[in-house]
């Protein structure tokens, strides 16, 4: 893998150094003073991504034509917000989620939908959401555990993640049968929507395997009630692997589910 370099924002301190050179150390790889370079030109320089350590977030840049990918709980507050005033969640309900139940995100990104079921789960359930890229999963798992611009539910929420920096094939393989209630995938690039603008940084950065035959049955063997996926609605995946659709009018993204 071609590791990126850390440095700090255009005007550091002291402290910003200190931060930047702790994420480098964190992640085995190189931080580089800034010295007033652009991001740009750095991935020019260096032949490699950027991550840029400030004190309010961790901006990880792929390509320099692309806004950088960095953590926000965004859509998740929003939803969490909308549940608490009494409306529903499409991914909660297709999941059938309910306090104390164990959930699987097999695909977290940036973790808006595993931070809802934390929500809908409650202190007395269990989320584990696997992410194959390690800068991904770095810098979401560093959001989840220090964001602080939210709501305290939210927080809580997202606090109780566990992420695992691994490929969701091998996290299931190590799984015994029966081990969550909810085993939740979305391969959410296997079509590429123009509109999905909020998507481009993690699209340039992330890992994008598609699920295999062998993926669906070790996904059927560790959940308990439901596999669900959440796919664009031209997915063939649906059908290929015996999915109950349930079809969203006026949206480009379909769920589907197995009951076990």
């Amino acid at each position: 893998m071609n590791l990126p370099v850390v440095t700090t924002g255009q005007h550091p301190d002291a402290e910003s150094a200190r931060l930047a050179e702790q994420v480098a150390g964190e992640l085995g790889t190189d931080f580089v003073p800034r010295k007033k370079r652009s991001v740009r030109k750095l991935i020019s320089e260096f032949g490699r991504p950027v991550i840029v350590a400030g004190k309010e977030r961790y901006e990880y840049h792929t390509d320099p034509d692309v806004k950088p990918l960095f953590f926000h709980p965004g859509l998740a507050a929003i939803r969490i917000k909308r549940l608490q005033g009494g409306g529903n969640d499409a991914m909660a309900d297709v999941c059938g989620l309910r306090p104390g139940d164990a959930f699987l995100d097999c695909t977290m990104g940036l973790a808006s939908d595993c931070t809802v079921a934390s929500f809908v789960t409650g202190p007395s359930g269990h989320v584990t959401a696997c992410e194959a890229d390690p800068i991904v999963s770095y810098i979401v798992g560093q959001g989840l555990a220090t964001y602080s611009d939210s709501p305290d539910q939210v927080l809580d929420a997202m606090r109780r993640i566990d992420v695992r920096n691994i490929r969701a094939a091998d996290f299931l393989k190590s799984c015994k049968t029966d081990s969550y209630d909810i085993v939740y995938l979305d391969p959410m690039f296997e079509e590429a929507i123009e509109e999905a603008a909020a998507f481009a940084p993690l699209r340039s950065a992330g890992v994008h395997d598609m699920p295999d035959d062998r993926f669906f049955r070790e996904a059927a063997r560790v959940a308990r009630r439901r596999v669900v996926l959440k796919a664009h609605y031209r997915s063939k995946l649906f059908d290929r692997h015996g999915f109950t659709r349930v079809e969203r009018p006026n949206t480009k993204f379909h769920y589907g589910y197995i009951e076990i």
